[in-house]
């Protein structure tokens, strides 16, 4: 078994999931679709694939810019493209192991008193696939990864705000401002990371241009800013947060099994249910 099919088969019922046997995983970089959905109907969703934080010496990697033979494009642009169809950001989810294969990990930036490598709950974590793009090396993908299960079952209470910039609407400066939860909470922690490589770009531009997401998305109009990113990454990330569960993710969550369009691309699609309730 793959690390992630141990890992699903472990939430299991907690968490829903759907195994497709796909040849297209070689072209479209992607593995599994993953969707928190709350009680009321909200969701958010990412396209993920899985990755593990490698070492050789002392020197740690995460391969998200491997080229599959006979492909010019590499594994993470094709990720970020794969995203575009189904309106969701690209991630990646990383197999980091415990503390003691971390222990000859070296970072120099800090987690408040906790050593980077120490980190608690980190073995299984998920980082956005815009950090990895510019992330200059495999520690630099972990420091900004999020652990999964902060996101999805936080054991501490409120999660504090992500501060805004002065040019935001009122609408997403309240989202960022104020304690999140269920798939609410999901965007806006993998958005943390992502705000802290940005921060002064905004106090920069003069003028910001506005995007219209997806129709059904929670925050409809976000900032078109690139900020260091390869794409404008507020829409890239907050266009995921949707006002109505898509039919394909219904599917999985009746027992049916989705459409070609679906099955033919992806490895599988987790639900993680009553996101709202879990903590």
């Amino acid at each position: 078994m793959t690390a992630t099919q141990v890992l699903l088969a472990g939430a299991s019922p907690r968490v829903l999931f759907e195994e497709f046997t796909s040849a297209e995983e070689a072209k479209t970089g992607a593995d599994w679709m993953w969707w928190w959905v709350d009680r009321d109907g909200t969701c958010f969703g990412l396209l993920t694939q899985a990755k593990i934080l490698k070492v050789s010496g002392r020197r740690w990697t995460v391969d998200v810019g491997y080229t599959t033979r006979g492909h010019s494009q590499s594994q993470i642009t094709k990720l970020i493209a794969a995203a575009e169809p189904y309106s969701v950001p690209a991630a990646y989810v990383l197999y980091c192991g415990d503390r003691e294969y971390r222990r000859t990990l070296e970072c120099s930036r800090s987690h408040d008193t906790v050593l980077c490598r120490d980190r608690e709950r980190v073995g299984v974590s998920v980082a956005c696939a815009l950090l990895a793009y510019r992330a200059q090396s495999g520690v630099e993908v972990f420091h900004d990864a999020v652990p999964v299960e902060d996101i999805a079952s936080p054991v501490e209470g409120l999660d504090e705000p992500v501060r805004p910039v002065k040019e935001l609407n009122e609408e997403l400066a309240r989202f960022l401002r104020q304690p999140q939860r269920g798939a609410r909470r999901v965007a806006k922690e993998l958005l943390r990371p992502l705000e802290r490589v940005r921060r002064g770009v905004f106090s920069s531009a003069k003028t910001l241009e506005y995007v219209a997401s997806t129709a059904d998305a929670l925050l409809r109009d976000v900032p078109a800013h690139h900020g260091y990113f390869s794409v404008p990454y507020l829409d890239h990330v907050l266009r995921g947060l949707r006002t109505r569960v898509p039919d394909y993710v219904r599917d999985v969550m009746a027992g049916r099994t989705p459409p070609a369009r679906v099955t033919d691309k992806l490895g599988g699609i987790v639900v993680v249910t009553d996101a709202d309730a879990l903590g």
